[in-house]
């Protein structure tokens, strides 16, 4: 009989045991995308407070917080740690089959040693007991990320941000420091192209030409404070771009099209739909070309429908758990951009990430149709001539990330795996990512695997895989590792 989390949890045949344990278990992580603050990584303060990791600032689990009647002092708002702890395992113990109650229990496993099954009655206890362990061992981000051999991670970041904290970490290591995970930051410029609410535009437009030391009236003084900024992002590491995009668009503008437009949004007058999506067009290819010239990863988050709990986002902001999954057809717009970039030969390598699971299929047909040569120029091993500039070959160069949001629990996963096998090469992909704000979320790397390997190993023993190494073993591997490795650059 099967124990709850016991060893060979999801692991369900003698084949996939044996890919786990003796290739997936121990393998080094790169997190290419997460929300982890790098302030937070450089001070290094310990935890002191289970409740707190768990908790502040974490919208999937106020969602079935609020689902489960929870007031919302107790969620988003500023009640009493121990109250919310005692909260959240209430709601653990109606949450069969999602996916936090068995990463919450994981997390406890691995990072307190604490097997027992959290309930409301035995809440605090384990609160207490976690609280201790985080006193003795002095678990602070930089234990953890050691912990869990994170050997990078890609945070989230603005354009205008000057990157203090990465350039304090990447100093502190230079000069010698014992912690050496890579702390890197990903340039996420989402707000240089909403032009949907136009004041708010114009109030960042100013704070780009700020950072960028540059006065933007026109498009190509736009184009120019990206650039800078794109620039100075490299010098400090940066290899990822990050977009969010409810629906792909591709509206090509004329170069004086697109300074009437931006002259016209500087003045303060709400642009068309047509003026919105042109110019937004004209800014994502422009960091497209960018990322192309520099050997960078563009990564396109696609459908989701943001704070649509009109009453959360007025009390909270945004990123409280108010957002759900669009379903608006993505397919033929991002087709359009893509091939446009790849006629150009300007097209870098590309993740697309889509919040509605049946877009996978379709998704993955797309990127497969555009793997190949990387426009990046280089004398690299393996490269090949073409129309004069060096081209690198890229395995997998478009792909299909990881299972998103809404999708990053089992069945989503087992969903996006094969699918992206049936349809595309699933042993050229990336793999994994925590997409998190939390430094507990890394076992989520180990949840992924447990589930690749029992996926690989159920073929095996169906006998639709042969059971060769070359097949399994070394499959296993480039996911989990040496394909993220190889693919962004940053080791």
């Amino acid at each position: 009989m099967a124990h709850f989390i016991d060893e060979n949890f999801l692991l369900k045949n003698e084949t996939a045991k044996r890919f786990f344990f003796g290739t997936a278990k121990d393998l080094p992580i790169i997190d290419y995308h997460c929300h982890l603050s790098p302030k937070a990584i450089a001070e290094d303060k310990p935890f002191d407070d289970i409740a707190r990791m768990w908790l502040e600032g974490d919208h999937y689990k106020w969602r079935i917080m609020r689902a489960n009647g929870t007031p919302e002092s107790l969620c988003a708002g500023d009640g009493p740690w121990e109250e919310k702890f005692v909260a959240y395992a209430s709601a653990l113990t109606k949450a069969a089959g999602n996916p936090l109650q068995q990463w919450s229990h994981l997390e406890l496993r691995r990072i307190f040693g604490i097997s027992e099954v959290l309930t409301p009655h035995n809440a605090l206890k384990i609160r207490e007991e976690a609280n201790r362990v985080l006193a003795t061992k002095k678990i602070s981000p930089r234990s953890l990320l050691e912990q869990f051999n994170v050997k990078v991670i890609c945070t989230t970041d603005d354009p205008i941000d000057d990157l203090h904290w990465h350039k304090a970490i990447a100093d502190e290591q230079r000069a010698g420091s014992a912690f050496q995970t890579k702390v890197l930051p990903a340039f996420r410029p989402d707000k240089a192209m909403n032009t949907a609410d136009i004041a708010a535009w114009n109030t960042y437009v100013d704070a780009l030409g700020k950072s960028a030391g540059i006065e933007i009236g026109s498009y190509a003084a736009l184009a120019e404070a990206l650039a800078r900024r794109h620039a100075y992002f490299h010098a400090m590491g940066c290899r990822l771009s990050d977009h969010a995009l409810l629906v792909p668009v591709f509206m090509p503008a004329s170069e004086s099209e697109l300074d009437a437009i931006v002259q016209r949004a500087r003045n303060g007058t709400v642009l068309s739909a047509s003026e919105q999506a042109k110019l937004m067009t004209a800014v994502l290819s422009h960091l497209a070309r960018l990322n192309a010239q520099k050997n960078w990863t563009m990564q396109l988050h696609i459908g989701a429908l943001r704070n649509v709990n009109h009453q959360l986002f007025k009390a909270f902001g945004p990123d409280v758990g108010g957002d759900c999954t669009s379903d608006e057809p993505i397919i033929a717009p991002l087709a359009a951009f893509l091939g446009a970039l790849d006629s150009e030969r300007k097209l870098p390598k590309t993740i697309l990430y889509s919040l509605d699971p049946a877009k996978n299929n379709p998704l993955v047909a797309l990127a497969v149709s555009f793997t190949g040569a990387s426009p990046f120029e280089s004398g690299a091993k393996g490269s090949s001539r073409a129309s004069g500039t060096m081209q690198v070959q890229v395995p997998g160069k478009v792909q299909v990330g990881a299972a998103w949001w809404f999708n990053d629990q089992k069945d989503g996963m087992e969903r996006h795996l094969k699918e992206y096998a049936s349809v595309g090469l699933l042993g050229a992909w990336v793999g994994m990512l925590t997409d998190s704000r939390s430094f507990m979320s890394f076992p989520r790397h180990e949840y992924f695997r447990r589930l690749l390997c029992n996926t690989i190993g159920e073929w095996v023993e169906a006998g639709e895989l042969p059971d060769d190494p070359l097949y399994t073993e070394s499959v296993v591997r480039a996911i989990c590792w040496e394909n993220a490795a190889s693919y962004f650059g940053m080791l």
